[in-house]
């Protein structure tokens, strides 16, 4: 990122400074990793899986520049030659050495290359005394304090000190910051990142403006993440968006039955004929999607016979509806429902058989109990879990 702010001159007139200030950023999937500018580098940790920073490393410009070093192969190539000049080695030569360098750096010298510097008339420690020293720069480490959302609320110094501290209303709005310490801290809602100059929020998909509590930038996916382009969790206390986008229920009629728009028969509400499946965020701006049906293979398997997982898309949908804002935890377990070995397929509804262990299940069955199951498994309601599992049979 390129900017130039304005600067006044001895006359007092106003223009824009000639040289921008460039600031570098680095991504992990659409995680942000690395700020880096002329004073210095910001480098965040997440916990696994998810958007919620753990560590904050701050390296000043002039302690990396101070960790530039030559390789083995160069220091050795350019004092190498006869003279005390430089010389050129073949590619197999400097791969032998940056693999050996590598192992002395770490300590642990395979008996591999240990004979061939025998060979060479060489030992390790000869070769360790060619090797430019490793500098280790000075850092600044804190550890980030964040909500049940991960929003950042306070950074803590390695000597168990409160080095910044903010606070925060429901939309990701700060209402108050202490910052004695002036350290740079742009992470704000799960994904999204601080752009001081127009004060909205980055999720590398799109802004979003915390005063309203949306998005102003369109749904990159258009019409496929829901009818309202722009909108935002309506409850972020409990939900989250890293990414804007969501999981959706979609239905469709059945293949057994054809039909057109949302159902089999009459394309009314109520109207109980219709396929009903999942679909979440592929990271590719796209989605994928699972559900369950019916072997196909005999006239018995459409009331019970063997389940397979169905053949279904975004595309072909009639209607699809959001049951989840982006859910990094949710949406990984429903992946891997999708890859799961379907039930037993019967087109009776739970409601018939109250205790059934997962025996047979609908597809409408299937797809509510599936995401009911991986939202209780990432809110961590284990209890509830098992009670679903004795009326439902999924866990």
């Amino acid at each position: 990122k390129r900017v130039w702010r304005r600067e006044r001159d001895l006359t007092g007139w106003m223009s824009l400074s000639r040289k921008p200030q460039v600031t570098w950023y680095g991504w992990d999937g659409d995680r942000l990793t690395t700020i880096q500018n002329d004073r210095s580098r910001i480098q965040t940790i997440y916990q696994p899986g998810s958007f919620t920073p753990l560590i904050r490393v701050e390296t000043a410009t002039g302690e990396l520049a101070r960790t530039q070093r030559r390789s083995l192969a160069d220091a050795l190539q350019q004092s190498g030659g006869e003279d005390g000049g430089s010389v050129v080695f073949p590619p197999v030569l400097v791969q032998m050495l940056d693999r050996l360098e590598s192992e002395i750096l770490a300590d642990r010298v395979s008996e591999e290359s240990r004979r061939w510097l025998a060979s060479c008339g060489l030992t390790v420690e000869q070769m360790q005394n060619q090797m430019d020293p490793v500098y280790t720069p000075a850092r600044k480490i804190h550890l980030y304090h964040c909500d049940h959302r991960g929003l950042p609320l306070a950074l803590i110094s390695t000597e168990g000190t409160t080095a910044w501290y903010a606070e925060y209303d429901e939309w990701g709005n700060q209402l108050n910051e202490e910052n004695p310490h002036q350290l740079q801290q742009l992470i704000r809602l799960p994904g999204q990142q601080y752009d001081e100059e127009s004060g909205l929020y980055y999720n590398r998909h799109r802004y979003y403006d915390p005063l309203r509590g949306r998005y102003i930038t369109q749904d990159p996916i258009g019409l496929k993440g829901g009818w309202n382009f722009y909108q935002y969790p309506l409850n972020p206390i409990s939900n989250i968006d890293p990414l804007g986008l969501e999981t959706l229920k979609c239905i469709k009629p059945l293949h057994s039955m054809g039909g057109t728009g949302e159902r089999s028969g009459p394309d009314i509400w109520g109207n109980p004929f219709y396929h009903q499946y999942l679909c979440v965020p592929d990271g590719k701006g796209d989605y994928t999607c699972g559900g369950q049906d019916q072997r196909g293979e005999s006239k018995g398997d459409g009331l019970w016979g063997p389940g397979k997982a169905s053949n279904d898309t975004k595309e072909a949908a009639g209607r699809c509806d959001l049951v989840e804002t982006d859910n990094s935890c949710v949406e990984n377990c429903l992946k891997g429902k999708f890859k799961e070995v379907r039930p037993r397929y019967s087109v009776l509804p739970d409601i018939f058989t109250p205790i059934n262990l997962g025996l047979f299940k609908n597809c409408q069955d299937w797809s509510n109990d599936s995401l009911e199951t991986c939202k209780m498994k990432c809110s961590g309601n284990n209890i509830g879990r098992f009670i679903r599992f004795v009326f439902t049979g999924v866990m």
